[in-house]
């Protein structure tokens, strides 16, 4: 039985894809390994552009969910929870709430490892990845307190909280933003043809996809530990490590 049988990830994103984009082949490697992942998508990215013809945002809206489903089926996402949040409109939505629903998300999926973007909102900065980075960030230590948000379940505490980070752009790429620096590195080679096929799945975003290639289908993938129980080593390859 693998050592990871057992553990719990949450996953806690703005947009349909963004599980795929900087993440896919880890997710899909612990999924493989028998940890429970679960998934919290705040919009349903109907704001975005179409690949294919859509006839207003709550066509866009279903299409994306259904493609949601099927990429979190082939990473081997356990559970997903939607809550339709106005798309490019976290940053404008009423913080308790957005919080709140994060709170009782990681309440009920008692996860291990929480994992959520980076403050900077990974490479393209986006504003719904930067305001769910920052509603993680609280909902972690909210989670753990009975006095707060005391109608979304039990109290949990999760052992690590990580962003995720990636690598310094090459000179001339198209987005030139820095991200924090790993203290995990996971070797995606063996599972980037997975994540490639959950990509896939987001038929209406394959417009996409030579950024996808660009800066998606990497070696590795990488994290920050940002709170919770200090790393083994200074950089793991594992993110469940030390946690007892």
């Amino acid at each position: 039985m693998s050592a990871l049988a057992g553990r719990r990830l949450a996953l806690v994103l703005a947009h349909p894809d963004d599980e795929t984009f900087g993440m896919g082949a880890t997710v899909a490697h612990c999924a493989h390994e028998g940890v429970d992942v679960s998934l919290f998508c705040a919009t349903d990215g109907d704001a975005g552009k179409s690949s294919v013809p859509v006839t207003s945002p709550a066509e866009l809206a279903m299409l994306r969910r259904n493609e949601l489903i099927s990429a979190a089926h082939l990473l081997g996402i356990r559970e997903i929870v939607t809550k339709g949040h106005p798309d490019k409109g976290l940053s404008a939505l009423d913080p308790e709430q957005l919080v709140g629903d994060v709170v009782a998300f990681l309440r009920a999926m008692q996860p291990d490892v929480v994992i959520t973007f980076g403050p900077e909102g990974a490479p393209t900065g986006h504003p719904d990845h930067r305001a769910i980075s920052r509603a993680t960030t609280m909902a972690f230590f909210l989670a753990a307190l009975p006095t707060e948000y005391p109608d979304a379940g039990a109290p949990h505490r999760a052992a690590r909280l990580y962003y995720a980070t990636f690598a310094p752009p090459k000179p001339g790429a198209e987005l030139q933003r820095l991200g924090l620096p790993p203290t995990v590195r996971i070797d995606a080679r063996a599972w980037n043809e997975r994540k490639r096929e959950a990509f896939q799945a987001h038929v209406t975003q394959s417009l996409h996809r030579a950024r996808f290639e660009e800066i998606a289908m990497t070696d590795e993938e990488w994290f920050t530990l940002a709170s919770g129980v200090p790393q083994v080593d200074e950089v793991a390859g594992d993110l469940f490590e030390g946690i007892a």
